[in-house]
């Protein structure tokens, strides 16, 4: 009776399928970390929530940890801003629907391009006058 051992072959082929799969179970876990953070922390910064996935996903894969925490740094919230939707009612939440509305009306534009726009209208610099008071 003949022993019986795996090919060298087989078991390269094992292993790679098994690390392929581990990897792709790890990209996913990151991708969705990075889901995460791109709708907490980087919800300010413009485009879809895949857009900044892509682009945390793309600062991730930098090798020198310095200049990966620099990239992180660059796009991170800056303190004290916040992307929550002020109360109704208020000059900012004025504002916040002039600049979907505008945006809405020009689907190129960003809502920060939007906001930029509104402001220089006399709308906008009424009400935002009011924001700083």
């Amino acid at each position: 009776m003949k022993h019986m051992t795996p090919s060298l072959d087989i078991l390269t082929k094992a292993a790679r399928e098994n690390r392929d799969r581990l990897t792709a179970d790890e990209e996913e876990r990151a991708k969705e970390a990075m889901t995460a953070k791109a709708e907490t922390e980087f919800a300010h910064l413009g485009g879809t929530t895949e857009d900044r996935v892509a682009l945390l996903m793309a600062i991730d894969k930098i090798e020198d940890d310095d200049m990966r925490a620099a990239g992180f740094a660059a796009i991170k919230m800056p303190e004290g801003m916040t992307t929550e939707t002020p109360a109704d009612g208020s000059a900012e939440a004025e504002l916040d629907a002039l600049a979907k509305s505008h945006q809405m009306a020009n689907p190129t534009l960003t809502i920060e391009a939007a906001s930029a726009a509104v402001l220089q209208t006399e709308d906008g610099k009424r009400l935002y006058a009011k924001t700083l008071n």
